[in-house]
Protein backbone atom coordinates (compact mmCIF):
# COMPACT_ATOMS: atom_id res chain seq x y z
CA UNK A 1 0.00 0.00 0.00
CA UNK A 2 1.38 3.36 -0.99
CA UNK A 3 1.26 6.08 1.65
CA UNK A 4 0.12 9.44 0.36
CA UNK A 5 2.70 11.90 1.69
CA UNK A 6 1.09 14.79 -0.19
CA UNK A 7 -1.84 14.67 2.19
CA UNK A 8 0.62 15.13 5.05
CA UNK A 9 2.66 17.89 3.47
CA UNK A 10 1.23 20.53 5.83
CA UNK A 11 2.31 23.56 3.88
CA UNK A 12 5.29 21.68 2.43
CA UNK A 13 7.02 21.77 5.80
CA UNK A 14 9.70 19.15 6.32
CA UNK A 15 9.00 17.54 9.66
CA UNK A 16 11.58 16.30 12.12
CA UNK A 17 12.07 15.47 15.76
CA UNK A 18 14.66 17.05 18.06
CA UNK A 19 14.95 17.22 21.82
CA UNK A 20 12.32 19.63 23.03
CA UNK A 21 9.84 20.23 25.80
CA UNK A 22 7.57 22.88 27.25
CA UNK A 23 4.54 23.38 29.45
CA UNK A 24 2.00 25.13 27.27
CA UNK A 25 -0.51 27.33 29.05
CA UNK A 26 -2.72 28.38 26.15
CA UNK A 27 -5.53 25.94 25.43
CA UNK A 28 -7.77 26.33 22.45
CA UNK A 29 -7.82 26.51 18.66
CA UNK A 30 -5.84 28.80 16.35
CA UNK A 31 -6.80 29.09 12.69
CA UNK A 32 -4.50 30.58 10.09
CA UNK A 33 -3.94 30.78 6.38
CA UNK A 34 -0.82 30.69 4.27
CA UNK A 35 -0.39 32.28 0.87
CA UNK A 36 2.59 31.51 -1.37
CA UNK A 37 2.12 32.96 -4.82
CA UNK A 38 -1.18 31.57 -6.10
CA UNK A 39 -1.22 28.77 -3.52
CA UNK A 40 -3.64 29.28 -0.62
CA UNK A 41 -3.61 26.90 2.37
CA UNK A 42 -5.61 26.75 5.61
CA UNK A 43 -4.55 25.24 8.93
CA UNK A 44 -5.71 24.74 12.50
CA UNK A 45 -3.65 24.35 15.66
CA UNK A 46 -5.33 22.57 18.57
CA UNK A 47 -3.37 23.05 21.81
CA UNK A 48 -3.83 21.34 25.17
CA UNK A 49 -0.95 21.20 27.64
CA UNK A 50 1.97 19.52 25.91
CA UNK A 51 -0.21 18.18 23.11
CA UNK A 52 -0.57 19.88 19.72
CA UNK A 53 -2.67 18.81 16.76
CA UNK A 54 -2.07 20.47 13.37
CA UNK A 55 -4.69 20.04 10.67
CA UNK A 56 -4.34 20.89 6.99
CA UNK A 57 -7.70 21.78 5.48
CA UNK A 58 -9.03 21.49 1.94
CA UNK A 59 -10.98 24.33 0.34
CA UNK A 60 -14.25 22.70 1.45
CA UNK A 61 -12.99 22.48 5.04
CA UNK A 62 -12.24 18.75 4.96
CA UNK A 63 -9.17 17.62 6.92
CA UNK A 64 -6.51 16.40 4.48
CA UNK A 65 -3.58 15.82 6.83
CA UNK A 66 -2.86 15.77 10.56
CA UNK A 67 0.22 15.98 12.74
CA UNK A 68 0.14 15.05 16.42
CA UNK A 69 2.94 16.38 18.62
CA UNK A 70 3.60 15.54 22.27
CA UNK A 71 6.16 17.97 23.67
CA UNK A 72 6.62 15.98 26.87
CA UNK A 73 7.03 12.53 25.32
CA UNK A 74 9.00 13.98 22.39
CA UNK A 75 6.89 12.16 19.82
CA UNK A 76 5.31 13.28 16.57
CA UNK A 77 3.04 11.40 14.17
CA UNK A 78 1.76 12.17 10.69
CA UNK A 79 -1.75 10.91 9.95
CA UNK A 80 -3.66 10.39 6.71
CA UNK A 81 -7.43 10.51 7.41
CA UNK A 82 -8.28 9.38 3.86
CA UNK A 83 -6.17 6.24 4.10
CA UNK A 84 -6.54 5.73 7.85
CA UNK A 85 -2.78 5.38 8.19
CA UNK A 86 -0.22 6.90 10.55
CA UNK A 87 3.54 7.02 10.79
CA UNK A 88 6.07 8.37 13.25
CA UNK A 89 7.82 11.41 11.82
CA UNK A 90 11.46 10.68 10.92
CA UNK A 91 14.35 12.45 12.59
CA UNK A 92 15.75 15.17 10.32
CA UNK A 93 18.89 17.24 10.60
CA UNK A 94 18.35 20.90 11.43
CA UNK A 95 18.89 23.48 8.71
CA UNK A 96 22.32 25.05 8.34
CA UNK A 97 23.12 28.14 10.37
CA UNK A 98 23.02 31.63 8.88
CA UNK A 99 23.32 35.23 10.07
CA UNK A 100 20.35 37.55 10.45
CA UNK A 101 19.72 41.12 11.49
CA UNK A 102 16.86 41.60 13.96
CA UNK A 103 15.13 44.96 14.28
CA UNK A 104 12.55 45.35 17.03
CA UNK A 105 11.07 48.54 15.64
CA UNK A 106 8.85 49.47 18.56
CA UNK A 107 5.86 49.84 16.23
CA UNK A 108 2.55 48.34 17.36
CA UNK A 109 -0.84 47.62 15.82
CA UNK A 110 -3.93 45.63 16.68
CA UNK A 111 -4.66 42.38 14.85
CA UNK A 112 -7.77 40.34 15.66
CA UNK A 113 -8.26 42.51 18.72
CA UNK A 114 -4.77 41.76 20.04
CA UNK A 115 -1.96 44.31 20.41
CA UNK A 116 1.07 43.22 18.37
CA UNK A 117 4.67 44.40 18.10
CA UNK A 118 6.63 44.60 14.86
CA UNK A 119 9.89 42.67 14.51
CA UNK A 120 11.81 42.66 11.22
CA UNK A 121 14.30 39.85 10.57
CA UNK A 122 16.51 40.02 7.48
CA UNK A 123 19.29 37.94 5.95
CA UNK A 124 21.54 39.27 3.19
CA UNK A 125 22.83 35.75 2.49
CA UNK A 126 19.31 34.44 1.87
CA UNK A 127 18.11 37.69 0.25
CA UNK A 128 15.03 37.63 2.46
CA UNK A 129 13.27 39.90 4.93
CA UNK A 130 10.37 38.81 7.13
CA UNK A 131 8.13 41.23 8.99
CA UNK A 132 6.52 39.65 12.06
CA UNK A 133 3.67 41.12 14.07
CA UNK A 134 3.84 39.22 17.36
CA UNK A 135 1.52 39.13 20.37
CA UNK A 136 2.79 38.40 23.87
CA UNK A 137 0.80 36.01 26.01
CA UNK A 138 0.68 32.42 27.25
CA UNK A 139 1.90 31.03 23.94
CA UNK A 140 4.91 29.14 25.28
CA UNK A 141 4.00 26.11 23.12
CA UNK A 142 4.85 27.86 19.86
CA UNK A 143 8.65 28.06 19.84
CA UNK A 144 9.13 24.44 21.06
CA UNK A 145 6.65 23.38 18.40
CA UNK A 146 8.78 24.99 15.68
CA UNK A 147 11.84 23.18 17.03
CA UNK A 148 9.91 19.91 16.94
CA UNK A 149 8.66 20.41 13.39
CA UNK A 150 12.14 21.39 12.22
CA UNK A 151 10.71 23.30 9.27
CA UNK A 152 13.15 24.36 6.59
CA UNK A 153 11.13 27.30 5.32
CA UNK A 154 12.20 30.85 6.16
CA UNK A 155 9.10 31.84 8.12
CA UNK A 156 10.04 29.28 10.78
CA UNK A 157 13.83 29.60 10.64
CA UNK A 158 13.89 33.39 10.91
CA UNK A 159 11.45 33.40 13.84
CA UNK A 160 13.73 31.12 15.85
CA UNK A 161 16.57 33.62 15.39
CA UNK A 162 14.77 36.25 17.49
CA UNK A 163 16.06 36.48 21.06
CA UNK A 164 13.56 36.75 23.89
CA UNK A 165 10.70 35.45 21.75
CA UNK A 166 9.36 33.00 24.34
CA UNK A 167 5.61 33.36 24.98
CA UNK A 168 5.10 35.32 21.75
CA UNK A 169 2.90 34.24 18.84
CA UNK A 170 3.06 35.66 15.29
CA UNK A 171 -0.38 36.98 14.34
CA UNK A 172 0.93 38.02 10.94
CA UNK A 173 4.21 37.44 9.09
CA UNK A 174 5.18 38.50 5.58
CA UNK A 175 8.25 37.30 3.71
CA UNK A 176 9.86 39.58 1.10
CA UNK A 177 12.77 39.23 -1.30
CA UNK A 178 15.24 41.66 0.21
CA UNK A 179 16.70 42.91 -3.08
CA UNK A 180 13.38 43.56 -4.81
CA UNK A 181 10.91 44.03 -1.91
CA UNK A 182 8.57 41.51 -3.58
CA UNK A 183 6.19 39.68 -1.25
CA UNK A 184 6.65 35.90 -1.60
CA UNK A 185 4.71 34.40 1.33
CA UNK A 186 2.33 35.40 4.07
CA UNK A 187 1.05 33.70 7.22
CA UNK A 188 -2.01 35.24 8.84
CA UNK A 189 -3.90 34.24 11.98
CA UNK A 190 -7.60 34.43 11.19
CA UNK A 191 -9.09 33.21 14.47
CA UNK A 192 -7.91 32.45 18.00
CA UNK A 193 -10.34 30.80 20.38
CA UNK A 194 -9.69 29.76 23.97
CA UNK A 195 -11.60 26.57 24.72
CA UNK A 196 -11.21 23.19 26.36
CA UNK A 197 -10.11 20.59 23.82
CA UNK A 198 -11.10 16.94 24.13
CA UNK A 199 -8.00 14.86 24.89
CA UNK A 200 -9.11 12.24 22.35
CA UNK A 201 -8.30 14.48 19.38
CA UNK A 202 -4.60 14.18 20.28
CA UNK A 203 -4.69 10.39 20.04
CA UNK A 204 -4.28 8.16 16.99
CA UNK A 205 -7.69 6.57 16.21
CA UNK A 206 -7.80 2.90 17.18
CA UNK A 207 -8.87 1.79 13.68
CA UNK A 208 -5.88 3.45 11.96
CA UNK A 209 -2.99 1.27 10.85
CA UNK A 210 0.70 2.03 11.06
CA UNK A 211 2.31 2.68 7.70
CA UNK A 212 5.04 0.14 7.00
CA UNK A 213 7.73 1.02 4.47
Amino acid sequence: MKFNFKKLALSAFTVGLLSFGAQAQFEGVIEFEKNVGNVHLNYKYFVKGDNIRIEELAEDGAVEGIQLIDLEKKTMYAISPDQKLYMEAPNRRPAGDFEVEVNKTGKTKEINGVKCKEIIVSSAAKDRKIIYWVAKGDYDFFDPMLVALNRKENQSLFFQKIEGIDNFFPMLSQEYILSSSRLVSELKTTKMERKTNDSKIFEIPSDYKKFER
